[in-house]
């Protein structure tokens, strides 16, 4: 009972503190989650730096921090169910060649900057910079973080700075959420690399098969009219019924030995989108209800990544690693998303604002660290310099929007820039492959 009013005080304060944090975060024109992400692993770990070791265990107990994760993560879990269910790609929203381009040069160079990254970490040996993982389950577990695109931060991101319905906003949003549905798979991988045995890694491909197979049988029954009607009539209980359904598979994903935010997605997944009349999008405000809930619980989830930093101590953090991670991270996606617009068609201007959308990182980044540092395959170190990466790229995504914004000679030879409206991505293509 102690822990239980000790927790609800602690859970009081973060969602107190997350408030100005996000107003900061705003009004120097960053996304209000980069306040949060700011909240939970830099100012954590900084005030208990400099107050002592002693702070942590007098007010956040080992049966605290262990209450705060399970809230953490049901704020996970409901979030990213709003997040699988409102990102998913249009259909004919662009030629499947083009399409492969794109997803290309935005995949490839991130799976190969994280095996680079690996390589660099196994050849120095330095003591305490990797985990005690095997090798095999360092390689996927980079591959994946320098790979991923924070689809949550990148529609945030979007939304605020009225270009979702541009070209390089729809297609950005499109190639993230497919980027991220294969960095979940290589993740999954590296989770049960870690296990050192192939039993893990079968109940693991057991558990991604049946947890498709169940999203799809899932999806049928949600579309029957009578659902919609449902969630019409009494949208409180349908969101009740989806969050608990949400935290439940998520709990089972994590517990199964891969990460909670399988389940989470899948759940997203598997509410359609309402495209009949007589619904008049009732599926879908439940959903963004369960969103909206796991918005206030996420910077909980933020914290105790940050309080993992500061107790475990930020061993084997190197400066060098750390700006090999930028520098990789920034030419792999930057770089990646940019050539492989260009040889999709794009124009110079939409394919450098499209590289630069796809640098977005932030929450989805931090969950497959979190992931890697549960599962000892990153040290605190590491965890760390690839953490600090994941808020410069995600912070320098604004800025650098703005250059393309303001630099219109520097991106057209000098040409005039025409405002028009904004066309679907397909008909662009076509233009310039003819």
């Amino acid at each position: 009972m102690a822990y239980a009013l000790h927790t609800l005080a602690v859970l009081a304060v973060v969602l107190v503190v997350a408030w100005p944090a996000r107003r900061a975060a705003t009004l120097v024109r960053q996304p209000p989650v980069i306040g949060e992400i700011a909240l939970g692993v830099v100012v954590v770990p900084l005030l208990t730096a400099a107050a002592g070791p002693g702070l942590v265990a007098t007010l956040l107990p080992s049966g605290v921090t262990g209450h705060l994760h399970t809230v953490g993560l049901a704020g996970l879990a409901l979030y990213l169910t709003g997040v699988g269910h409102s990102a998913r790609p249009r259909r004919d929203e662009m030629a499947p060649r083009s399409y492969g381009r794109l997803l290309a040069g935005s995949l490839l160079p991130g799976l190969l900057a994280g095996v680079l990254l690996a390589v660099w970490v196994v050849w120095r040996d330095a003591p305490g910079e990797r985990g005690t993982a095997p090798t095999a389950a360092l390689v996927l577990l980079l591959a994946a973080a320098f790979a991923v695109t924070a689809v949550p931060v990148l529609a945030r991101i979007l939304t605020d700075r009225g270009i979702a319905d541009t070209t390089e906003g729809r297609l950005s949003l499109l190639v993230a959420v497919s980027i991220d549905a294969l960095t979940w798979l290589v993740l999954t991988a590296a989770l049960a690399a870690a296990a050192e045995g192939g039993g893990r890694l079968v109940r693991a491909v057991a558990v991604i098969v049946g947890g498709a197979v169940t999203a799809v049988l899932l999806r049928r029954l949600l579309r029957r009219p009578t659902v919609g009607r449902v969630c019409a009539r009494w949208p409180a209980a349908a969101a009740t019924v989806l969050g608990a359904v949400a935290i439940t598979a998520a709990l089972a994903t994590e517990r199964a030995g891969l990460t909670a935010i399988f389940g989470a997605v899948l759940i997203g997944l598997a509410v359609p989108r309402d495209d009949q009349e007589d619904d008049e999008g009732a599926r879908s405000r439940v959903v963004w209800g369960v969103e909206r809930c796991g918005l206030l619980l996420v910077p909980v989830f933020f914290v105790t990544a940050g309080l993992q930093v500061s107790t475990d101590g930020p061993d084997g953090f190197s400066l060098a690693t750390f700006a090999l991670v930028l520098v990789l991270a920034t030419a792999a996606k930057l770089g990646g998303g940019y050539a492989g617009a260009r040889a999709a068609g794009l124009p110079t201007r939409t394919a450098l604002r499209f590289g630069v959308l796809m640098n977005t990182r932030g929450l989805t980044e931090i969950a497959v660290l979190q992931a890697g540092l549960s599962a000892a395959i990153l040290s605190p170190g590491l965890f760390l310099a690839l953490l600090l990466m994941a808020l410069v790229t995600t912070a320098a995504t604004g800025p650098l929007l703005s250059f393309t914004e303001h630099r219109p000679r520097l991106l057209h030879r000098g040409s005039p820039v025409a405002v028009v409206p904004p066309r679907p991505a397909s008909e662009e293509l076509s233009h310039d492959e003819a």
